[in-house]
């Protein structure tokens, strides 16, 4: 599986590379930690309710670096999925044409959101750290 890219406009992600960034072995997004819910602790540990089931575990981090292929919308997202679950940096690249730009607006959950400046046009790069 891969990892997947979806704008919320006119926006096409393409990445170029995608490198693992961890050491050791690689951990998954499964809600491993599941605390006493079936009551199948020895001893019954009733007090004992631990999970990470908030949707925090994500799998190893991994740097990508690739361009938007069209033009970016004000306002519009990044999400992925596939084998990321989270955006958790991004990067943006410089544009060519005068007066205009692309700029992180912010990560809410995961999803980044960009805000363009003029017409910045197509191939602007971002470098991201997903996870």
């Amino acid at each position: 599986m891969a990892i997947t890219y979806t704008t919320s406009g006119s926006a096409a992600f393409t990445a170029d590379f995608e490198l693992d960034l961890y050491a050791g072995t690689e951990g998954g997004d499964t809600n491993w930690l599941d605390g006493n819910a079936g009551g199948s602790y020895p001893g019954t540990l009733t007090g004992f309710l631990a999970s990470n089931s908030d949707g925090n575990a994500v799998g190893g981090a991994k740097l990508v670096m690739g361009k938007f292929t069209t033009v970016l919308a004000d306002d519009e997202t990044l999400t992925v999925g596939g084998d990321a679950s989270r955006i958790l940096a991004v990067v943006v690249g410089a544009t060519s044409v005068a007066n205009a730009g692309v700029e992180l607006k912010n990560i809410t959950n995961g999803v980044a959101q960009f805000t363009v400046v003029g017409a910045p046009g197509a191939n602007v790069t971002a470098l991201l750290i997903v996870a």
